[in-house]
């Protein structure tokens, strides 16, 4: 659930005899932790320390350093306990004292397994929030706000990429493992929250989060966060030009049709008063919603495998509450296609 994150530790009083010296910069000694060798030891935690001050930061994914740099697993509650105790014992200090750091901007996501590929999958994602959309190739897509963002992208072709870069020797046995996965349906999509700081958490109902304990302590919280703003991403695909249409809602759907939901909501900002610019916004998605192709991929089959990966989470999340996240991600529990799960 959580990755790549900033931790500082106020009056430190462990040591690095476990760490790697790196050397100095601007009045820090800078120091790696690892915990994998050979080629995993390009996974590490950067540790930077002000000694006048007694101050440590702690960077990097703990995911990785945890499971491994090639590593398709998530962080359960149970596992991110282990990987902050095992930190800790590194570090020379209680867990308790470890559970008392502050941490500012953090990562919060999941990887699922949709039933399309990402090449797919990333061109129909249109809309979060009021996030602006970027993406690239057809790998990635995104949404970013002032205090947050939003990112999906194909994992499997993310860790190929990167170990492509470093000229791994046995890259071409991960790419043919991949290949041999992707061949038979299962595909990888990272869907992940980057918090920027503090204050994305206050707007996330979540300012009780502040120290590393609180996060341990409202593990199971994440994953309501992760769900319910999951429920607010927009799929388009393929529109049912139905009778049932009004001719304005007929008029809109072929726009969308023709432009797509991108260039219909840059338009959208063009117009006169914030009134009628929401109105229209809010036309367009309701003909989204109504007269979706049930037959393609569309919003609801994506959460229909959203919640498939949350039930297959539930084997090893024992307290985590599907019935509530199925709520939540659904808005109604009726509107789940039972057939589908």
């Amino acid at each position: 659930m959580i990755d790549n994150i900033k931790i500082t530790l106020r009056r430190f009083k462990g040591h690095f005899r476990n760490c790697e010296l790196q050397g100095k910069s601007y009045n820090s000694e800078v120091y790696r932790l690892y915990n994998h060798e050979g080629e995993e030891k390009e996974i590490y935690l950067l540790l930077k320390y002000k000694p006048q001050r007694q101050e440590l930061v702690i960077e990097n994914s703990i995911r990785k350093w945890y499971f491994g740099g090639f590593s398709l697993l998530d962080l359960t509650e149970k596992s991110a306990n282990k990987a902050f105790l095992k930190i800790s014992k590194a570090l020379g200090i209680s867990i308790d004292e470890f559970r008392k750091a502050t941490f500012t901007k953090c990562e919060i996501g999941l990887i699922i397994r949709p039933r399309i590929p990402a090449v797919q999958l990333v061109p129909m994602i249109v809309k979060y929030s009021t996030f602006k959309r970027y993406n690239f190739a057809c790998e990635t897509v995104g949404f970013i706000g002032e205090d947050m963002e939003l990112k999906m992208y194909d994992k499997a072709q993310e860790l190929l990429d990167k170990n492509r870069k470093k000229g791994k020797y046995d890259q071409k046995a991960k790419e043919k493992a991949f290949k041999a996965l992707a061949d038979k349906d299962y595909n990888f999509f990272r869907l992940e929250f980057d918090m920027f700081d503090k204050q994305s958490f206050i707007n996330k109902d979540m300012a009780h989060v502040k120290t590393i304990g609180d996060i341990l302590d409202n593990y199971l919280h994440l994953y309501t966060f992760w769900t319910k703003e999951l429920s607010r991403v927009v799929l388009l695909n393929k529109l049912v030009m139905s009778k049932e249409m009004t001719s304005k809602q007929y008029m809109i759907a072929r726009v969308l049709e023709v432009d797509g939901f991108v260039s219909f909501e840059v338009n959208c900002l063009r117009r006169s008063t914030a009134s009628a610019r929401s109105r229209l916004l809010n036309e367009a998605l309701e003909v989204i919603f109504q007269f979706n192709n049930l037959r393609k991929y569309n919003t609801n089959k994506f959460k229909v495998d959203i919640l498939k990966d949350l039930r297959r989470i539930k084997r090893k999340e024992e307290n985590l509450d599907i019935n509530a996240l199925s709520k939540i991600l659904f808005k109604q529990a009726d509107d789940i296609n039972k057939e589908e799960l």
